[in-house]
């Protein structure tokens, strides 16, 4: 309950208590005025009634307290609740985001396997078909090959001897 639902609660409780307040005393009033004997039997029970009226203001007291504790117990409940079902999601998102880096990095495994098992021929033509021949590897599987904007297109084909 926010301070403001709690000031507006206060003011009608404390409206409704005068409201009953002034209607009780004026009753009783135009009671005692119109018959004295009544007056006199409020009079000798006022202490018996200023009693059972105090009882219960502190008993309605306790019960708004405890009706308030518990109101503040299942927010709290609650917001626990919130709390560990907004830190599941997260848990889950990582979970998703790691299982989907394995799998990454297991096809990067699969590619540089694939790429790098090849026989190496020497020479610098021997490394540009290499080279050519990782690049439509890499291609075919998705990736792009590091270094392939570096070459010129001209150069992707080899010139013939």
């Amino acid at each position: 309950m926010s301070a403001q639902d709690a000031a507006l609660e206060t003011i009608k409780e404390t409206a409704n208590g005068a409201g009953m307040g002034a209607a009780t005393a004026f009753t009783v009033t135009t009671v005692a005025a119109a018959c004295p004997p009544v007056a006199l039997a409020l009079t000798a029970m006022s202490p018996v009634l200023l009693a059972a009226g105090g009882t219960g203001m502190i008993y309605e007291f306790f019960k708004i307290l405890d009706d308030h504790k518990q109101q503040v117990k299942e927010y709290y409940a609650s917001l626990t609740q919130r709390e560990l079902q907004y830190l599941q999601d997260i848990e889950n998102k990582l979970l998703y985001e790691h299982s989907k880096n394995l799998e990454f990095l297991n096809e990067s495994k699969a590619l540089n396997a694939e790429i790098t098992q090849r026989p190496i021929e020497s020479g610098v033509e021997g490394a540009l078909k290499r080279y050519l021949e990782s690049a439509a590897i890499a291609e075919s599987l998705g990736a792009t090959p590091i270094g392939n904007k570096l070459l010129p297109v001209f150069q992707k084909s080899l010139p013939s001897a």
